[in-house]
């Protein structure tokens, strides 16, 4: 659309139009903008033109929204989240009326463990707001501050991103995973069986997350002087205790993982024979975020769910 078409429209519509397309009735709209009804009348009749379109149209006793409207819901959902971060994003940031669309680029075990309960906090916290977790691949760490600037953040672990602004939330130490049958290992296990023993790895090289467990076991061990031989590789984390069972594999995997696996599929974790250092998982954000006032409440939500989730599932703890 040209720019003077744009200025001959009143942006005042697009809020008349949200509230139409969500309640599909001129008085459900006007109740919800606390307007009169002939004050949206007047405004979806406005839009009608516009659109060259009945947008709403009475099918027995009610209203349903036309083809066209049905496309534009997911639009005038972005438009009004982009004109809310562009103009209240300083100031006057409200969660209970806020309509912004979250989105958070992560690996499977990290949004399993703490993404369910960063949606429960936003959905009882702003109840219009909406939440996306989209797979980290590793294009997305070639040029990380790029990848974040379309983004609300990245949640990983320490090691995987550059220097920036973070929030650390969760922290995990690594434990061995083994068979609780496996005749190889005794009540310790020590160096020289976990380097005889067949290795289990998650490695996966479309992901980041994947490089990143991948090197850092994998540096340990090198730097301890083991050199395992892995018999098996998986492409998601959380799957990697499936495959040490009924097994003499071993695999290292955080200690949630570890716990949960000893407790649903029969399996033994143990203490490493090598000092492995803790992993510590942060939400990293780029630095144009930092002042904006729904980001920092997001902020804040998100470090309330890793609260949440240190309370609730053993093996984690609150990062300090």
């Amino acid at each position: 659309m040209a720019l003077v078409e744009l200025k001959n429209l009143n942006l005042n519509l697009l809020v008349h139009l949200d509230a139409l397309l969500a309640q599909r009735s001129v008085s459900g709209a006007a109740e919800q903008l606390r307007l009169s009804q002939p004050t949206v009348s007047s405004a979806l009749a406005k839009l009608r033109r516009h659109f060259d379109d009945e947008l709403l149209t009475r099918q027995g006793n009610r209203y349903v929204l036309t083809p066209l409207a049905v496309g534009l819901v997911p639009l005038v959902t972005g438009a009004i989240a982009s004109n809310e971060q562009l103009f209240l994003g300083g100031s006057g940031f409200d969660p209970s009326r806020t309509r912004r669309q979250f989105v958070v680029l992560t690996s499977d075990f990290w949004l399993e463990a703490v993404g369910p309960a960063i949606s429960r906090l936003l959905s009882e916290s702003a109840p219009a707001a909406t939440m996306r977790f989209d797979q980290l691949r590793i294009a997305d760490l070639d040029d990380p501050m790029e990848s974040l600037r379309t983004l609300d953040g990245i949640l990983l672990p320490h090691g995987a991103m550059p220097d920036g602004p973070h929030l650390d939330l969760l922290s995990t130490e690594w434990r061995a995973l083994v068979d609780e049958r496996n005749p190889r290992v005794g009540a310790v296990l020590d160096r020289e069986t976990i380097a005889a023993l067949p290795w289990v790895l998650y490695a996966d090289r479309s992901t980041a997350t994947s490089a990143l467990v991948t090197s850092t076991i994998m540096r340990q061990l090198v730097l301890a002087g083991l050199k395992p031989r892995v018999e098996v590789t998986v492409g998601t984390f959380s799957a990697v205790p499936s495959f040490v069972r009924g097994t003499d594999r071993v695999a290292v995997v955080h200690q949630s993982l570890a716990l949960r696996a000893e407790q649903t599929l029969g399996l033994r974790s143990l203490p490493l024979p090598l000092a492995f250092d803790a992993l510590t998982v942060a939400f990293w954000w780029h630095p144009r975020h930092s002042h904006d006032q729904a980001h920092r409440w997001f902020r804040a939500l998100t470090r309330s769910a890793a609260a949440q989730v240190a309370d609730d599932i053993p093996g984690f703890e609150l990062a300090t």
